[in-house]
This record gives structure tokens, sequence and C-alpha cells, in this order.
């Protein structure tokens, strides 16, 4: 029940507070364009500024650099909360490019952010999917694409699975250092993703991706990061969790500060304002719910809604009934029209209870019952819906006997407690059966994030981590520990000769045949194109190289269906932990060393690190 709660909890804030997720990286291949980009992410007014005076009308630019100038724009005026009414003739503008130009593709993106689910939403969105899906897998411009859709995805809770595998490709491919920036990226939207089911590891991925901002000095998706992470902590809704959720939540408002934008800054304020209301801070809260709403003055945003609703909460709370309705009155006068979700049904349990605190029974009833109709119409979540339609029922009865069967109050309280102990027995089957829905969720999503799609093998990310545990654990107990790294033979010719089908088939092959031969504690991780790392704990050279030439033996007995005459070899160099070695990449390095001698030599053998001598072929 414990877990459920938190779920629970966890869902009810990201729903209920508006999340920016963010994403400012282009991959344009333009050194102008790529600094401004990058700047909207440390300072988006001054990069605005900036951006504004690149696009001139005075000035002669390509169709090609004006959308991309203008998808920056898009996205530093997104970062700010400002409107975009340029988009619509930029994008007309752009419309002579190719229809799968990144350029072109951003500024489409960019209509999306904050539109409405509907169906031709959902088809422009399959649409850029699809243009997406030509272009090459590990250009930073791809990487930016998909990203930057994921993020839009993001923001529908329909369309997570989507978003998710969007993001974990885009995570995946940004695999080398000239590709931080993109996989950083992808770590955010991945962590605003799963933080959902799995609020710990959620945290690990905006963690990763707080690191690259913070050395880039990328103050706003800094802020964004600290933002999440504090989300993250509110939705643990335990003390020590809550503390937490503050710290981050102050340290967004620095980052945010640091970039000179107050949209940021009274974001984070606004989840101040909501975590010490719950808190019962109230001189805090109000403090915050103050400041947030003078920095989202003229914003329209279901933030601003949310926080106004928390500003009465507290003002009610700070026995102020007067103020607190004043307030809410603002949101009648102001959003006339507005489908603000779980947000009504807030709106008027809080009036409710101010009505019931300022004598007003039957109005306070009315919203009460208001309150019901909201939350049974918007469905906000299936545990949160069961646990806050049975108390928007009680106040409803409550009220109703004090009005009309005051007589009756003991024979009430027992019909409650009845119900109660029923709506218990069914909210806590539904709870377990999400419990397991979300644990084999989980499962898959780590799943997805640690394996190599074509070999099954760990990736090269799962395999550092694994080798780093490898060696940490030898070098603490005094050890052997061997890594080799692997290349198949003349890979390039069987590609060329039969084609990449056949070389996909290789490694599959391989993969198997070292899964078979291999003892279940050893680790073979694809490292990257047809190079493989190999982890041997509590063996020496000898005993690695007896591993080897089984896998030798295992190896050459394959014949590949679409390349029959060629023979699965491989070279390998081989290293031993040395007390003199300081990390796992310093063994890598030694052994890419022997493996280079071994090549040079002749293939088909392997290689020894310390005195680099090579065994003659298998």
């Amino acid at each position: 029940m414990i877990l459920c709660s938190k779920m629970l909890v966890l869902a009810v804030c990201l729903v209920s507070v508006g999340m920016p997720v963010s994403a400012s990286c282009l991959g344009s291949g333009d050194t102008e364009i790529e600094a401004l980009a990058k700047n909207i992410g440390r300072q988006p007014h001054q990069a605005l500024q900036a951006i504004e005076l690149a696009l001139d009308p005075d000035l002669s630019l390509t169709v090609e650099r004006r959308a991309w100038l203008e998808a920056a724009r898009a996205q530093a005026k997104r970062m700010l909360g400002l409107e975009k009414p340029e988009l619509p003739q930029a994008i007309k503008d752009a419309q002579s490019l190719p229809a799968d130009h990144p350029a072109l593709l951003q500024l489409q993106i960019a209509r999306l952010y904050g539109a409405d689910l509907t169906e031709s939403t959902r088809q422009e969105m399959d649409s850029v999917k699809h243009q997406i899906a030509k272009l090459p897998d590990n250009q930073p411009s791809t990487l930016c694409l998909a990203v930057r859709l994921a993020s839009v995805m993001a923001d529908h809770v329909e369309l997570n699975g989507e978003a998710f595998q969007l993001a974990t490709r885009a995570y995946r491919n940004a695999d080398t250092e000239l590709l931080a920036w993109q996989r950083a990226e992808a770590a955010s939207v991945l962590g605003q993703i799963v933080v959902r089911t799995d609020s710990s590891y959620g945290r690990m991925l905006s963690e990763e991706a707080l690191h690259y901002f913070e050395s880039q000095e990328m103050h706003d998706m800094a802020a964004n990061e600290l933002y999440m992470m504090a989300i993250s902590w509110l939705g643990e809704r335990d003390m020590k969790s809550m503390q937490n959720s503050v710290q981050q939540f102050l340290r967004s408002i620095e980052a945010g500060r640091l970039a000179k934008n107050s949209f940021a800054v009274a974001y984070a304020e606004a989840g101040l304002c909501d975590v010490f209301q719950q808190l019962g801070q109230v001189q805090d809260a109000l403090t915050n719910c103050v400041s947030s709403l003078q920095q989202f003055k003229d914003v329209r945003h279901i933030t601003v809604y949310s926080t106004v609703v928390n500003h009465a909460a507290t003002l009610l709370a700070d026995n102020r009934p007067g103020d607190a309705m004043e307030q809410l009155s603002t949101l009648l006068r102001d959003w006339p029209d507005w489908d603000v979700g779980y947000w009504g049904y807030r709106f008027h349990d809080t009036r409710g209870r101010i009505n019931e605190t300022l004598g007003n029974t039957k109005e306070a009833m009315n919203d009460f019952k208001t309150a019901l109709r909201e939350l049974v119409s918007h469905e906000i979540n299936r545990r949160a819906r069961s646990n806050r339609l049975f108390q928007s029922r009680f106040r409803v009865e409550q009220l109703e006997q004090d009005l009309e069967l005051k007589t009756q109050q003991t024979e009430e309280r027992e019909r409650r407690n009845r119900i109660l102990f029923i709506a218990g027995l069914i909210v806590l089957a539904l709870l377990c059966v999400i419990v397991v829905i979300l644990v084999r969720h989980r499962r898959l999503y780590r799943s997805m994030a640690f394996t190599d799609p074509l070999t099954g093998l760990a990736n090269r990310r799962y395999t550092v981590a694994r080798a780093q545990e490898a060696f940490e654990h030898a070098r603490a107990r005094k050890q052997h520990l061997c890594i080799a790294l692997i290349d198949l033979d003349r890979f390039k010719s069987c590609n060329d000769q039969y084609g990449h089908d056949a070389g996909d088939e290789a490694l599959q092959q391989f993969a198997r045949v070292a899964e078979s031969v291999l003892r279940p504690g050893d680790l073979l991780g694809r490292w990257g194109g047809e190079e493989f790392l190999l982890v041997l704990q509590g063996i020496d050279q000898d005993s690695a190289a007896r591993v080897l030439e089984r896998l030798r033996s295992a190896a050459a007995e394959v014949r590949l269906t679409l390349a029959p005459d060629y023979p699965l070899q491989f070279s390998a160099g081989v290293v031993e932990l040395r007390g003199e070695n300081t990390s796992v990449e310093e063994l890598v390095m030694l052994a890419d060393k022997a493996l280079y001698r071994a090549k040079a030599e002749g293939r088909n053998r392997y290689c020894f690190a310390e005195a680099l001598t090579s065994v003659e072929p298998f």
C-alpha cells in the first residue's frame, strides 16, 4: 500500500503541475546557429534578442538559414512562455524546402507544442515522425528532431509509449562525445516520461542531463531538470522527500535567475507554493504563491490557475476566508471557458471549504457536488479518482445530514464505515493490479535502455557500468580480472560482398555462440560496430586464453546463411588487471592497443597487452 500511495501522489503531482518539457538543440550544422541554440539553454532572453537581430528583414538570407533561425526563435519563445505569432508565416516561407528537411520539421514541431490532441494534431505528429524515420539515425539534426517530437508527445499521457521509444532511440544513438548535448536532452525527456512510473529512475536520468547542462552553463535547461527532480521528490510524499523537493525547487529558482528567465523562476516558485501548502508552512507558501503569480501576470497557463487555487487554500489555512474567496473570484473572471481538468475539482473543493468556514452551508454543498461532478468528468487517474470520489461524496452526505437528518448521525456514521470498508477493498484490488502493470513496464523500459537491439547483448553504456563494477570488485579483493576487446575479422568485406543483412547475421551468430560457451559470470557486451568487450572475472591470462580458444572453436563451426563463404573469425586484445592500473578506461585502452597489434600481425589471433606479444593463429 505504501508503494501504491506513492504512485498515486506522483501521478497527481504530474497532472496538476504544468511541466516545462524543454529541448534547445537544433543540429543545423551551422556554427553560428548552434551557438544561438546553446545560448537558448543558457539565457533565453539574450538568445532571443540575438536571433531577432539575425532575422532582420533587411538582411539577405537563404530560405534554409531563415528557417533554422525561425526554429531557434520559436524555441526561445517557448522557453520564455511567449506567444509565437510569426510561426505560421515562417512555416509557409519554408515550404520550398524538401518535406524531410530538418529545419522545416523543426518548425512543424514548434507548432505542435501546447496543441490539444485532436485527430489533425495526431496526424501531423505521425507525419513528422514518418519524415524523421527517413533521416540517418546518428546525425545531430535527426537526434534533435526525435528529442523535440518526444518532448511534444510527453505532454500527452496517451502518447507516452511512443515518446519513450523516440527518446530512447535518440539516447542510444547519441553515444559519442560529439553528441553529448543530444544525449543530455534525450536523457532529460526520458526522465520526464519515466518519472511517472519510477521516480528514482527518472531522477537518475534527470541528474545525467543536469550534469551536462551545468558543465555547459546552460542555466535555463538546468532549471528545468532541477524542477523535474523536485516534482519527483514531491510525489514521494514523506517528510524527507518533501524537504528534498523544497531544496530542488530552490536550486531551480537560482538557475532560473542565472538564466535571467522569470518564467522559469515562476515555475519553481509555483512548485514551492504547492509543497509548502502541503507541509502546512503557511507563510512560506503565501510568499511563493504571491511571487509566482506576480511573474505570471497576463500569462494564461494551467500552472497559473493551479497556483491561484493553492494560494486560496493557503489563505484559508491562514484564517483569511474572505481573501481566499476573492482570489478564487479572479479565476471566474479571467478563465471563463478554459478546461482546467483536475483543477476544476480543486477549485470547487477549495471554494466549498471556504463557504463552509463562512457559514454558507448551501453554497458549500453545491460546490462539493460540483467538485464531485468535475472529478468524475475529467477522470484524472483511476486511483486518485477513486479516493477523491469517496471524499467528495462524504462531504456532500455530511452536509445533507447537517441540513436534513441531524437526528440520524449515528446510523449514518455506521453506513459510511461500511462504504469505506467496501471501497477500500475495491481500491486495494485496483491498486495492486496497477502496481503489477507498473513493475512490468519498468522492467521493459530498463531492458530497452540497457540492451543492444540487434544482438540482444548489453549495450555499450551498460557494459561500461558492469566493467566498472568488476574492476572495483577485483581491485578491492585483489582478485584476477581480464578484459578482452574482440573485433570480427574482415567484417567490412562481408558487408561489401554479401550486404548488411549478412553482416547483421554475423554479429547475431557471434553473440549466440559467445553466450553458449562463456561462463554465467562472464560479461560480453557490444562495444560498437563489429567490436565486443569481454569481461572475465576471477581468471588470469592463461585461463583467459583458454576461454578465447573455446570461443574461437565454436565460432569456426558456424556457417552463415547469407554469407556461406565468410569465416566467422576474430582478433582480440587481452589485458589483465595489474596493481598499476587505475581505471577501466586504462584497461580498455591497453586492450585496444593489443587488438591493433593482433590485427597488424595477420588477424585470427589474440595479443596480450603487457608485452604486446601475439599468439599465432588459433
